[in-house]
């Protein structure tokens, strides 16, 4: 056996055997390791012969043979028998005979085999290497599906059949001439030339996998996106659809991910006709422009500066329902600024708001702009305490109806305690004042567009307010249980003044008691509206924690109202009689398939439930289940009125390549079924099949209540395909 590197070739080894190393793996700059049983060098001839297990190997390249052959003259290589070769993406070569030359530029292979580096195979009878990048195969097979494992003889799920085929490894791309698609053998489709990427591509520009569809709002319908690669930044996908009812919908996203940022603007347009209900009448609009816009980017200037944008319109109400492209109630455009430095945090926001139901007056909409908030949290002081400094500025308009401009600051100032033994004490002093400047306000209900008498003009407010919290948790074990019970009381003052109709609400709207805001000073999200007077707030928390049965926690609580506005917050609320509702929460996750989440609100003078929310996870990754049920109560501030819902899913994989899945929401109030569909998959190693049918019973204007079917298909590699015209 004879064991060589270039390192030392120069000095003990031929010059023939030196040249055979170089032309098979051709890098002078590296180390090549020549193994083989016997090496002949005939000087006269120029002739270097390797045999018997012939293995070269450089860097990540390998070639293995039987016999390998070089003529110093034609810098031929020649190599016979079981020849492998392993190239540095990870595709190995197999063959009967290969012979090549020019430092592996030209050269033939019969009886080829090729397994690229994602399993995908590919064979022919013959290739032929040229230009050093391309190999052509004749009369060539490809397919990603794993051969039978009982019969490899037996066809695979799909494979593709071409009279040639070219592999360019510089511009990673695999070329069909003539090619038939088979489906388990039986031919299915022919096209006279395609082309896919090979698998060292992560993104290249083609065909994305189509999906087909139908429903009663646009008929049968039809989407094949087209993915283009604009560099290795950024990319663009095309996705027309195309409907029998209406005309084609141009769709499309734009993806651009910068040094400092990401910009992604997505889009869609069509020229078709409109369905809507005018004063009472319905109507046919003929040949409309309509379309949306749904776009964002975020963008760092420095290490503590950023900015972005989200774009989010459409031209009319039921558009982007009704070609699936969303259904959001309300769609939110917003223009920011961001600085983080230290404790310090500062926002600038712009906002615009469209509203997507029929019975939303979007010149009612708030346009908002700006609104800055500026916080400020101080290093601790002596006994740990800190100051805290927030600013609110905030400019909205309306085409119709009322206008707000405010100015809001609040100083604090916050002490935490942990006493000795081990109680937990934190008091709370702010001061705040708020100032208004308004127009077209009814100081008698919060309509936004009133039609009687209005106020104009300034308005505004001191607040001072006194916070104390008290909670001490108790530990104990029992066994391998570990039990924390925790008692809690917070004690709230402040002026009984502070609310006046001459204040708009405009971001206090909706307002209810639950385990999240119950000691919080100011149960109010916004700014708008104050949580004056006095009050004291108590509740238990109780945990237990072992390793046989999981985790489960219980929270009670309730608040009871010594002074103040009581009608501030609005019936239904939770917290518009002295003696609040109570309030709780239930957590149970006894094992890693369980997880309940129940969390409620009763009445304390009929006991009947008015906020229910039950939220249950079971199951493994291979099979589970969802479902969650929400009941709430009217809230007179709030707009959405009663409501009462359940929504379930259901996911299982019944095999190691197929699942199903279904999924239902009915609204209980109405008693009605809005949705319910479900769908089924088969993906393997080298096919993906997925269909779903929905039927759904919601209606707006032209949206009609009617059942869609969506079937998609992808087979693997064949994502992007090139169809010339």
């Amino acid at each position: 056996m004879i064991v060589a590197s270039t390192a030392a070739w120069s000095a003990s080894t031929d010059q023939g055997e030196q040249d055979l190393a170089k032309q098979l793996l051709p890098h002078p700059n590296s180390p090549v390791l020549l193994i083989a049983d016997e090496i002949t060098y005939d000087q006269e001839q120029g002739l270097v012969v390797a045999s018997g297990h012939v293995e070269i190997s450089q860097n990540d390249k390998v070639l293995l043979a039987d016999r390998v052959a070089y003529v110093e003259k034609t810098q031929v290589v020649t190599a016979d028998g079981n020849v492998a070769m392993l190239d540095q993406d990870g595709n190995v070569l197999f063959a009967d005979h290969m012979q090549l030359k020019d430092d592996l530029k030209e050269g033939a292979i019969t009886n080829i085999k090729m397994l690229l580096s994602d399993r995908s195979r590919m064979a022919a009878n013959s290739a032929q290497r040229y230009a050093g990048n391309y190999t052509e195969l004749h009369q060539a097979v490809y397919s990603p599906c794993e051969l039978c494992a009982s019969d490899p003889t037996r066809a695979p799920l799909w494979q593709i059949k071409a009279v040639k085929v070219t592999h360019d490894q510089e511009a990673h791309r695999i070329e069909y001439e003539d090619a038939w698609m088979e489906i388990y053998g039986v031919p299915v489709f022919y096209t006279p030339y395609f082309s896919h990427p090979d698998p060292t591509v992560k993104r290249q520009s083609g065909f994305l996998s189509p999906t087909f569809g139908m429903n009663n709002n646009l008929g049968f319908q039809v989407q094949i996106p087209y993915f283009w690669v604009l560099g290795p930044d950024q990319d663009i996908t095309l996705s027309p659809l195309i409907t029998t009812q209406q005309s084609v919908d141009a769709q499309a996203e734009y993806r651009y991910r910068l040094p400092d940022g990401y910009l992604q603007l997505a889009g869609s347009a069509t020229v078709a006709d409109r369905e809507r209900t005018h004063n009472g009448v319905n109507e046919t609009l003929h040949d409309q422009f309509r379309g949306n816009i749904d776009s964002y980017g975020r963008f760092d200037i420095d290490d503590n500066w950023r900015w972005g944008f989200d774009a989010q319109r459409e031209t009319d109400k039921t558009y982007m329902r009704l070609y699936n492209l969303g259904n959001d109630r309300t769609l939110t455009s917003r223009l920011f600024a961001e600085n983080f430095e230290g404790r310090n945090y500062l926002s600038i926001n712009n906002y615009a708001f469209q509203g997507t139901l029929d019975t939303d007056n979007n010149d009612e909409a708030p346009i908002v702009t700006p609104v800055i908030d500026y916080n400020y949290v101080s290093e601790p002081a002596d006994y740990g305490g800190y100051y805290k400094v927030d600013f609110n500025t905030l400019v909205l308009d309306r085409i119709q109806g009322r206008d707000s401009r405010r100015v809001s600051l609040n100083l604090g100032w916050s002490l935490p305690y942990t006493a000795p033994a081990g109680d937990i004490y934190k008091l709370d002093l702010s001061l705040r004042g708020d100032g208004y400047w308004v127009d077209d306000v009814d100081p008698d209900n919060n309509d936004v567009n009133p039609s009687g008498d209005t106020f104009s003009g300034l308005a505004g407010r001191i607040f001072p307010q006194f916070a104390f919290e008290w909670r001490y948790p108790f530990a104990t074990t029992t066994g391998t249980v570990h039990q924390v019970i925790e008692p809690i009381v917070g004690l709230y003052a402040s002026t009984n003044a502070g609310n006046t109709g001459k204040i708009p609400n405009e971001d206090s709207v909706g307002t209810e008691l639950d385990d999240t805001n119950l000691f919080q000073a100011d149960r109010f999200q916004g700014l708008d509206r104050v949580d004056n007077g006095q009050r004291v707030d108590y509740g238990v928390r109780w945990s237990a924690i072992n390793q046989t049965i999981g985790q489960t926690t219980i929270f009670l609580g309730q608040s009871f109202r010594i002074g103040g506005d009581q009608g501030v917050f609005g019936d239904g609320s939770g917290i518009e009689q002295d003696l609040s509702d109570v309030v709780g929460r239930i957590d149970l996750q006894p094992t890693d398939w369980l997880d309940l989440l129940y969390r409620f609100r009763y009445s304390t003078t009929s006991l009947s439930a008015r906020h229910n929310e039950v939220g249950l996870t079971v199951g493994v990754p291979e099979i589970n289940a969802t479902l969650s049920y929400a009941q709430i109560d009217n809230i007179d501030s709030s707009d959405l009125g009663k409501r009462e819902e359940v929504f379930g899913t259901i996911a299982a994989k019944v095999s190691d390549y197929w699942s199903v899945n279904f999924k239902a929401r009915e609204d209980i109030e109405n008693n009605v079924l809005r949705y319910i569909g479900g769908g089924v998959a088969y993906e393997d190693e080298c096919i993906l099949l997925r269909a779903a049918i929905t039927h759904s019973n919601v209606e707006d204007e032209e949206v009609n209540s009617g059942t869609s079917f969506l079937f998609t298909v992808g087979f693997k590699n064949l994502g992007a395909v090139d169809v010339p015209f």
